[in-house]
């Protein structure tokens, strides 16, 4: 049976639907009860829990033979991944994949990614099997970022300037996630997961101009403004970790292409401009 954490966010629940679809028994790792009632519905055998509480991680971790580890975007992310890294390795499992972050490093000065390097270096000294699956910026993150401002005034507001970013859809992870899972020859190995092309906020903007019929445009804002902004809705560390990822994108960190949805899954991966068709009425108003 494989386990799955964070299985309500788009990545987990990408996950699930393909794992479902080859009818492979997978237990998905919640902790709110509505939740496990929806995944229940649907065939899923949930568990609830607190991903920080050894003895939770540890019951959840009985009969299982692969995990893949999603964690909440907390100060609490190296504890959380080294807490399964080790029960991983006590209760017998013989395969983890962590999804991590493309530019994770000890060392880096973003909180997110120097976690993400940490539990890396944590999952990859605990014995455990192991696959590296690293990703990019989520399309998915385009309606809670942007619909507000496209809707409201026709801007697209970032603090990105002239950087490329790879944009990926969350649907692309899942549909590698599960290839790694459920494929022995994956272990030990470390994936880059992006899109098709690196774009600008500036051709962002143009092609959700194009599909909606009327102009928007893209203007750049400071780190400052855009944790101000953050801290309505996330906590300080969320909202510092968000900001500082955005300077790694700003300096090159996002501009890579890579064929790894191609070379796992078979398939092509989407593009931005066929996501926002896809879901153009998030970007509408009512």
């Amino acid at each position: 049976m494989i386990l799955v954490t964070g299985a309500t966010s788009a990545v987990g629940t990408a996950v699930l639907k393909e794992l479902l679809a080859r009818k492979i028994p997978v237990r998905a790792f919640v902790h709110q009860p509505l939740a496990a009632e929806r995944l229940e519905a649907q065939g899923v055998e949930a568990f609830l829990g607190d991903m920080t509480e050894q003895e939770s991680v540890h019951k959840a971790l009985q009969g299982i033979e692969s995990v893949y580890l999603i964690s909440p975007v907390t100060a609490h992310l190296f504890a959380t991944e080294q807490l399964w890294a080790e029960e991983a390795r006590r209760t017998g499992v013989r395969s983890l994949v962590k999804q991590s972050e493309i530019g994770a490093d000890p060392q880096s000065l973003s909180p997110l990614l120097q976690d993400h390097g940490r539990a890396e270096d944590a999952i990859r000294t605990s014995g455990v099997p192991y696959t590296i699956l690293r990703t990019l910026y989520f399309m998915q993150n385009f309606a809670p970022m942007y619909a507000h401002s496209i809707i409201t005034r026709g801007m697209l507001y970032a603090p990105l300037a002239d950087a490329r970013v790879n944009y990926v859809d969350a649907r692309d992870i899942g549909a590698v996630a599960a290839h790694l899972l459920s494929e022995e020859k994956h272990q030990y190995k470390e994936y880059e997961v992006t899109g098709p092309e690196a774009i600008t906020c500036t051709q962002l903007a143009e092609i959700f101009s194009s599909l909606l019929h009327t102009p928007v445009h893209y203007a750049t804002i400071s780190d400052e403004e855009t944790e101000k902004a953050l801290l309505g809705r996330y906590s300080s560390w969320m909202a510092r970790a968000v900001v500082t990822l955005l300077q790694f994108y700003r300096q090159g960190g996002g501009n890579l292409v890579t064929p790894v949805v191609d070379e796992v899954t078979g398939r092509k991966p989407c593009t931005a401009a066929a996501f926002i068709a896809e879901h153009l009425q998030s970007f509408q108003a009512t």
